[in-house]
């Protein structure tokens, strides 16, 4: 293991993505055409019946199953897309292992749940702990509500400290991605379906340039939220002069812009943990993305 630069981390992440976005634009939108099929076959019918019969308690059951299981169906298929790309990047030529990427990509996305969920555990009592400190301090409960902010009844130290745990949240939660940013890659290299691999491998990994993941971590959203914004203005208003107000206009808009602005941070982000993964782990024996 090294230590990363952000420089590096740029860097491995595009070149990643200039050598495997055919790959991406094939699973990707295999996987999206083929989550559309199953939506069509799975709600077509239920959302129409849904229309005509909207307050039959059965028929609202029934559908919240069928959503539930499209759900969990398409999560499936779009993980296992992921975990396809991450092993066809880094050992290309390989013939794709569909059996693995089917149970590996489900297995990835339930341990990122447990992780954010525990995460989310020590930020409620956190936060629960400095409320019914600060809460005694200034007065109760009470103290923080609309009436009191108002009122001018809570002093500005206060408000900066709850910015602060605001801002340590999100902090918080950047760091954590950070950690485990790592371990959908790991899984992928290694071949194995067992998240505990993956997500352990990634704390390790990442101890040496946690606080360098999180600042490019940040710096790479702000980057694509920059993007987003540009390429919206730009395309959105050639698509929306172009759409004219008409239906088939409007499509081709909607078309366009998911396939000028979308579709790219899609490819950026699925590139940007395995551009982690290469600077803190490279390879010696050749550069898989050249």
């Amino acid at each position: 293991m090294t230590k990363m630069s952000i420089g590096a981390a740029f860097s491995e992440t595009f070149a990643f993505l200039k050598a495997n976005w055919t790959q991406m634009l094939i699973w990707f939108g295999g996987a999206l055409l083929l989550v559309g099929l199953l939506g069509f076959l799975f709600l077509g019918s239920t959302f129409s019946a849904m229309a005509m019969a909207p307050n039959d308690p059965s028929l609202i059951m029934g559908a919240m199953g069928k959503i539930g299981l499209f759900a969990l169906l398409a999560s499936v298929i779009l993980y296992a897309a992921c975990m396809l790309i991450w092993r066809g990047g880094l050992h290309p030529g390989e013939a794709p292992n569909f059996g693995w990427a089917l149970q590996a990509g489900p297995a990835f996305a339930f341990g990122m749940i447990v992780v954010m969920i525990a995460a989310y555990i020590v930020i409620f009592i956190v936060m629960l702990i400095f409320g019914l400190i600060f809460g005694a301090a200034l007065g109760g409960a009470g103290a923080f509500s609309p009436a009191a902010l108002e009122s001018g009844a809570v002093g500005g130290g206060a408000i900066f400290v709850a910015v602060l745990l605001y801002l340590a949240v999100i902090v918080f939660m950047l760091w954590v991605q950070g950690r485990f940013i790592v371990a959908g890659p790991v899984m992928a290299d290694r071949l194995t379906r067992n998240p505990v691999t993956g997500l352990t491998e990634s704390w390790n990994m990442t101890r040496a340039s946690q606080w360098v993941i999180v600042g490019f971590y940040l710096l790479f959203t702000i980057l694509m939220v920059v993007y987003i914004f540009v390429a919206g203005l730009i395309f959105g208003g050639i698509t929306g002069a172009i759409a004219g107000g008409s239906a088939a206009g409007m499509i081709l808009s909607m078309i366009v812009m998911a396939a000028v602005v979308y579709l790219p941070i899609i490819m950026a982000s699925f590139s940007m943990p395995i551009g982690v993964y290469r600077a803190i782990a490279p390879k010696a024996s050749a550069d898989v993305f050249a």
